[in-house]
């Protein structure tokens, strides 16, 4: 079976006959949804995937209060196509978005506004809607996120940004320059940078949002952007890394022990307020790790951008005590694209009538065993001359137009075997796959990274 390690029973509530303000069948409040989202980070650099020298206890409490999933993936290899096809349920090659939203302020790059976001479609369902962190969906007044179904935001819109605050008083090309991209806003508007790490105050922030709207159903999205270049750390924290450590390592690791720390006072918030039972948390961070600055995806193979595992196999916990097991271990493949429809039936939103149909499934059957096998037996990958198609534990992928490879990813996770001239069949088989899904998508919007 997929689901191993159980420590804990699932306890399903008892369905009664009311319906709630919503519409909803009245089974205790509606599930609150919260998705943590960090950015660049290593897979090997959390204590849940074996670090000794990045310590995570509190992404840890969410695997002990729920699901670890080993074979999590997301839809890109890069950020904002990844959180492109997170926040649709779809992949983001069918509306173009296929790449890095370029660092320059347009009224038509961004998420396409026809499409539907989890936001919208949570905030159709009565949920109060809370975006911290970082955007990275499009700048123009028509993509930000009080325009695509949130109703709250604390954050900035670039793909990246300082950690200490910024000054538009900094001279033109200074890295501390305030920028319509990079500064800081609550909802459309800029405010004062008084905090002192920005991944601190983002875990502030969020926990605030959770005591305001403990009395309704919400969904907080928090997307940090630890541990994303540059590479700036708290210097008291860095004291407490190893000095064993290369110089960049022990950066990441004093800014991964903020990241976790934020996610703890969101922990806590949901404790003090009496939410932990009822709220579905999700943790995944957005793509590999880059190698070039520290990072390690081992035993993975490949970094950030590209189609190994080390580029889009990624940390992935979620816990919702009151309908998933407590302590298990998850071993079939899952996707970002999932977080949409799980979440959307949480909220007893009818996921196949969603408009368009989405590439996610709900994963609570999985999880309760109340449905067996894969929950995709497909998944791919298109960026750039990149591409990977995964059926069942297969994998071909082609890296910057190079030679295609074939690896078995149950028995070879690394890649090391290529497989291409033993099963000719199998290779024939998921590129003409590979070929039909992307035959109909549409060119990339625009040309970046």
């Amino acid at each position: 079976a997929a689901l191993v390690a159980i420590t804990g029973a699932c306890q399903t509530p008892e369905p009664v006959e009311e319906i709630d303000e919503w519409g909803r069948p009245e089974v205790g409040r509606p599930a609150n949804i919260v998705i943590i989202i960090s950015d660049d980070a290593g897979y090997a650099d959390f204590s849940l995937t074996g670090s000794e020298h990045f310590p995570t206890p509190n992404i840890d409490r969410i695997a002990a209060r729920g699901v670890r999933f080993t074979q999590g993936y997301v839809s890109a290899s890069v950020c904002s196509p990844s959180r492109a096809g997170l926040m649709t349920g779809r992949y983001q090659q069918r509306f173009g978005h296929h790449q890095n939203i370029p660092a320059v302020y347009s009224e038509t790059n961004g998420l396409p506004v026809e499409e539907v976001t989890l936001a919208d479609a949570l905030h159709a369902r009565g949920y109060r809607t809370v975006g911290v962190g970082k955007w990275h969906l499009g700048y123009a007044p028509q993509f930000h996120p009080l325009a695509r179904g949130f109703d709250d935001y604390y954050g900035f819109l670039q793909g990246s940004r300082p950690y200490r605050p910024l000054d538009e008083q900094e001279p033109a090309g200074s890295s501390r320059r305030s920028t319509r991209l990079n500064r800081l806003l609550r909802d459309r508007e800029p405010v004062p940078e008084t905090f002192e790490y920005i991944t601190d105050a983002f875990g502030e922030e969020a926990a605030a949002y959770i005591g305001v709207h403990a009395q309704a159903p919400f969904f907080l999205y928090l997307s940090f952007s630890a541990v994303h270049t540059p590479l700036q750390a708290q210097p008291e924290l860095l004291e407490k890394v190893s000095p064993d450590l290369a110089a960049n390592r022990r950066v990441l690791a004093a800014m991964t022990i903020s990241l976790d720390k934020a996610v703890g006072q969101v922990l806590d918030a949901l404790e003090r307020h009496g939410l932990t039972e009822n709220t579905m948390v999700v943790f995944i961070n957005d793509n590999g790790g880059p190698l070039l600055v520290g990072a390690r995806n081992d035993p993975l193979r490949g970094n950030k951008t590209q189609p190994f595992e080390g580029g889009i196999r990624v940390p992935f916990v979620a816990a919702w005590p009151a309908q998933w097991p407590a302590g298990a271990v998850y071993e079939y493949p899952v996707s970002a694209l999932d977080l949409f429809p799980t979440a959307l039936a949480a909220a007893a939103g009818d996921v196949s009538q969603q408009t368009p149909p989405l590439d996610g499934v709900d994963l609570t059957p999985y999880l309760k065993g109340t449905v067996q096998g894969r929950p995709h037996q497909t998944l791919f990958w298109k960026r750039k001359n990149n591409f990977a198609v995964r059926e069942g534990d297969w994998k071909l992928l082609q890296h910057n137009g190079g030679e295609l490879e074939l690896y078995n990813i149950a028995s070879d996770p690394s890649e090391t075997t290529n497989l291409t001239a033993d099963h000719p069949e199998v290779v024939a088989r998921l590129q003409a796959m590979y070929q039909e899904w992307q035959s109909t998508h549409p060119q990339p919007l625009w040309d970046s990274g």
